[in-house]
């Protein structure tokens, strides 16, 4: 399934009208995509890997443009250190390469002088970059712009009755195309894709891009009303592409391959914006399961600052999430499998000052595998039929300059009610290997809140966990877990049938994020005009603090197995 990173992480797409015209050519919003008009789609030509389709595309550019949020991303480290990218570099490039063969600047200038009301963008080439554009602008406005008033300069060809105007040059060879039909405007960068679409417009040809299967079963699958974007994809050609490989930043292709084509649909209100996405299997068996995740969601407390829960977590999920959020702690390992691991080519020292501790006449203490040392707790949790999970995290109560703490906690659902006393002695076990050499401090005090009783860890390391039926809870601390049990008796319980719902409070976060990144990172080392940032602290935090309206982003998914559908929604609210 499609993941955007969780601002997505997890988001949403900046929309562009392409990277030729230029990287400026963007609506702002993670993964933020949507509807318009059919009438558009049927005078795209065939073949397209996705299309882009805005009600009002000038209205939406004027809109990002006065934003707050523009101005703030362009002076930005993120921004700046996407400047340096690769990726930027060859959308430069590009840019550069359309503006000489167009004969004028591009630019955000240029794009909205070519930016009408309904509008459409076709993308046919990931590499070459290649596409067409229709725009809705009266045919007076359009010869106002200074890419018509150049056709003089180009060469002029006819595609049934209608004139459209083309130039050529440059190594590699770019082509530069446009026509006006009426009140709409046409460009291009192939002369087959602005000659095609005028026969479409003609009505002198009849395949289109809504007689493409993929396109049309996903409009067929959506089912809604135009929005304000709409982008639909064709995700049986994208995802191969090696272009698309390299540069998608989410990369989760083996989830993506799963899927044939999609279609997303975003709804812009004052304070919110809504992302509707269908996602189409390739077999019916890519379709997650469901469950009803409002036991665990009703849980949650209000101060919650991130969520995630899923249906039918594995066994080796659901332990992974115990181990890191609460039993070691530590932080979670992680290799880029791109990157090569670097060879050891130094001297090595037949001793050091460090060995004085070594003790050779003793046989070292054997180490416990992991496997080993969760097998109790593996045991509890496959008796009890675990088929779901929730896991939070959060640093709402973080005070002062220094310490932050996180507060986590897993929440399991089970088919079968929970065997407390079993779950108590596999949590000792699994603490023991690594927390004392006897059960000095692995002692559970047991407590009561409103007829649930739930235990707590005394010692260096707290924790807790409770009981409640076919649920058990398992917090960092007291604290937490009594927030959890008393936000139980306050939350509605309507069902919330889902596979995934998830959430991230951006209000709740991002200052904390800000001050504990800027501490690791080092606050006394600025980056030099010209260095790259540091990632967390400068780079993710220039971009938290962009979107520093924004209060909150929910993800819902919900597999349909009637229609074979994946539906998500994503909805990001803002403080207005």
């Amino acid at each position: 399934m499609m993941r955007m990173p969780r601002f997505l992480r997890n988001s949403f797409s900046i929309v562009a009208l392409s990277g030729l015209l230029t990287a400026g050519a963007l609506w702002a919003g993670y993964e933020l995509l949507t509807p318009t008009s059919p009438t558009l789609a049927m005078w795209i030509p065939q073949g397209s890997l996705l299309s882009i389709e805005a009600l009002d595309f000038a209205g939406l550019l004027k809109d990002w443009s006065k934003s707050p949020e523009q101005q703030k991303w362009l002076t930005s480290d993120n921004y700046a250190d996407f400047s340096r990218s690769r990726l930027f570099s060859r959308l430069g490039d590009a840019q550069g390469q359309f503006a000489t063969t167009a004969g004028l600047s591009t630019g955000m200038n240029f794009l909205s002088q070519v930016a009408g009301k309904e509008s459409i963008f076709a993308w046919y080439d990931i590499g070459n970059l290649e596409f067409l554009y229709i725009t809705h602008m009266p045919s007076a406005a359009a010869e106002q712009t200074p890419l018509l008033q150049l056709r003089s300069k180009y060469q002029q060809r006819q595609a049934g009755t209608e004139n459209f105007y083309i130039h050529t040059e440059g190594e590699p060879r770019r082509t530069v195309a446009f026509a006006v039909h009426g009140d709409y405007l046409l460009l291009a960068t192939r002369e087959d894709l602005i000659a095609n679409a005028l026969l479409l417009m003609q009505k002198q040809a009849q395949q289109s891009l809504t007689d493409e299967p993929w396109y049309a079963s996903a409009l067929t699958a959506a089912h809604a009303p135009a929005g304000d974007l709409r982008m639909t994809l064709n995700l049986a050609r994208i995802v191969p592409s090696p272009y698309f490989r390299s540069y998608w930043i989410q990369r989760n292709i083996t989830a993506m391959k799963q899927f044939s084509s999609s279609v997303s649909n975003l709804y812009r209100t004052s304070d919110s914006f809504r992302e509707e996405r269908v996602l189409l299997p390739v077999s019916p068996d890519n379709i997650p399961a469901s469950v009803d995740l409002q036991p665990m969601l009703a849980l949650l407390p209000a101060s919650s600052g991130f969520y995630r829960a899923s249906a039918q977590s594995g066994i080796d999920q659901v332990l992974d999430a115990i181990n890191d959020k609460l039993l070691t702690r530590g932080p979670s390992p992680y290799r880029d499998d791109r990157v090569a691991p670097v060879a050891d080519v130094s001297v090595q020292n037949a001793g050091s000052p460090t060995d004085f501790d070594t003790r050779i006449d003793e046989t070292p203490p054997q180490q416990q595998s992991l496997s080993a040392t969760l097998a109790s707790l593996r045991a509890v949790l496959e008796s009890a039929h675990v088929h779901s999970m929730l896991v939070t995290s959060t640093t709402a109560d973080a005070v002062g300059d220094l310490f932050i703490p996180t507060h986590s906690a897993v929440i399991l659902a089970a088919a079968a009610p929970w065997n407390g006393a079993a779950m108590q002695a596999a949590l000792t076990d699994a603490l023991r290997a690594h927390l004392t050499t006897s059960d000095h401090g692995l002692t559970w005090q047991q407590h009561s809140e409103d007829g649930t009783t739930w235990y707590e860890l005394s010692g260096l390391q707290p924790m807790a966990f409770a009981v409640k039926g076919q649920v058990c809870l398992f917090a960092s601390d007291g604290i937490t877990l009594l927030q959890m049990l008393r936000s139980s008796q306050k939350n509605a319980r309507t069902p919330r049938i889902a596979s995934v719902v998830a959430g991230y409070s951006h209000t709740v976060e991002r200052e904390h994020f800000l001050r504990l990144t800027s501490i690791l990172d080092g606050k006394s080392k600025p980056a030099n005009a010209g260095d790259t940032p540091p990632f967390f602290s400068r780079n993710m935090g220039s971009l938290a603090n962009t979107f520093s309206s924004l209060h909150a982003e929910t993800f819902t998914e919900v597999p349909d197995k009637e229609t074979n559908t994946l539906h998500q929604t994503v909805l990001y609210q803002w403080r207005r």
